[in-house]
């Protein structure tokens, strides 16, 4: 279900947007749906503010991303959900190897910092480069979203608890610059593909 921005989200047909719409609220309703995030109605993104980020970033976003920003917003699961890696994770982070999603990023009503432009400013430079935060696990840690190498379109889960230090303060313990692979030390895998995130999550019935 991957591809870039100059699939399905620019020049697919109406009835190809429409299936591919309605799979992914068949997915959304399968761990019980979502809500607007301070708001009564959804407020989706406009496929020029999309573009506006991909733009910025330099990267296109996959097709059913895509797709969730234009037909939800910022959002939250109806339920206490949880997602199921697909790798297990440390068990520092979970003994159970389940851990929990509150928020979805997008363009919502509240200001509150939530939108998706917001997320990309306060994680530049705390997330490798060449992902972007997507969702919260509502303690701090993120789900990010690959869109280049090999990993492009996978799904990490990023741990805020162990967060490496900033150029700055690597460069003043350790005498040099931070390489490109400490960004990576507190990412994990969890999901192949944006769609098979949102497979592997689950009302918590716990």
């Amino acid at each position: 279900m991957g591809g870039g921005a100059a699939g399905l989200g620019y020049d697919g047909g109406e009835v190809v947007v429409g299936v591919v719409v309605a799979e992914l609220n068949q997915l959304i309703a399968s761990f019980g749906g979502v809500e607007p995030l301070g708001g009564a109605v959804f407020a989706p993104m406009s496929d020029e503010q999309v573009r506006a980020i991909e733009e910025r970033i330099g990267r296109h976003i996959p097709d059913l991303y895509r797709n969730f920003l234009t037909t939800y917003g910022a959002s939250c699961p109806k339920e206490l959900v949880v997602c199921h890696p697909l790798n297990p994770l440390p068990r520092e982070i979970t003994r159970i190897n389940r851990v929990p999603v509150a928020i979805f990023y997008g363009l919502g009503h509240t200001g509150d910092g939530y939108d998706l432009q917001t997320r990309l400013n306060f994680y530049a430079g705390r997330v490798p480069a060449n992902m972007i935060p997507i969702a919260d696990n509502g303690g701090g840690s993120q789900y990010l979203l690959a869109l280049t190498d090999s990993e492009a379109g996978s799904v990490f889960y990023w741990d805020f608890r162990n967060e490496p230090p900033c150029e700055e303060d690597y460069m003043e313990e350790r005498g040099k610059p931070r390489p490109p692979e400490v960004m990576l030390e507190n990412v994990h895998l969890v999901a192949d593909s944006f769609e098979d995130f949102l497979r592997r999550l689950e009302v918590d019935v716990h």
